[in-house]
């Protein structure tokens, strides 16, 4: 075979890619998605604000005039600290803006995870549905709730949490008969002073 021939057989519009070219395009379509996202995502520590977002999943459907990406299979999205993992991770943005993120559970809750400043520690959220409203820095978790920073726990059918004030609205089941379905805390007792 000639070289113009067989310059030919890989320029053919009809030709279908092979598999390794079609994991290609969606890494690029992950690598467009994540860099749509880097410099508008909210984080508790000022530095992770420069860190590049870093998403895997097993599949990406991301359109970019309607503002909404779609993570499915195993979703993990980390942003220096910040960490959000789901069964399926949906992401809207506006003007190249992330606006809202909503990670799902299915198989087991989706999981939120963020570095707080100074000495507050490590915020961690599970719920089988988190709605992350990036611009107003606050988090709804839905169905088997729970929300954790420095060993205080609060745990309902629903919690919302406002990032910036600190502030925990949680709330029981609709199903009063469900002792799983209460709202429950538990705070820790503050270290001693030494003298």
């Amino acid at each position: 075979m000639s070289q113009s021939h067989e310059q030919t057989k890989h320029l053919d519009p009809n030709a279908r890619p092979d598999k390794r070219s079609r994991r290609k395009g969606v890494e690029h379509y992950l690598m467009l998605g994540a860099m749509l996202l880097l410099p508008t995502m909210a984080q508790a520590l000022p530095s992770d604000r420069q860190k590049p977002i870093e998403i895997e999943s097993n599949t990406a459907d991301i359109d970019n005039k309607k503002g909404i990406s779609i993570y499915k299979g195993d979703v993990v999205m980390i942003q220096g600290t910040t960490r959000i993992t789901g069964d399926k991770v949906t992401v809207y943005s506006f003007k190249q803006e992330v606006q809202k993120i909503v990670a799902e559970g299915y198989k087991k809750r989706a999981y939120y995870e963020e570095q707080q400043p100074e000495d507050q520690g490590t915020l961690q959220a599970w719920g089988h549905t988190i709605d992350y409203q990036v611009a107003g820095d606050k988090i709804k978790l839905v169905k088997q709730a729970q929300l954790t920073q420095k060993g205080d726990t609060f745990t309902g059918e629903r919690i919302d949490y406002d990032l910036t004030k600190q502030t925990v609205n949680a709330k029981s089941s609709e199903n009063k008969s469900s002792p799983d379905g209460r709202v429950k805390m538990i705070y820790q007792p503050k270290p001693e002073q030494k003298q």
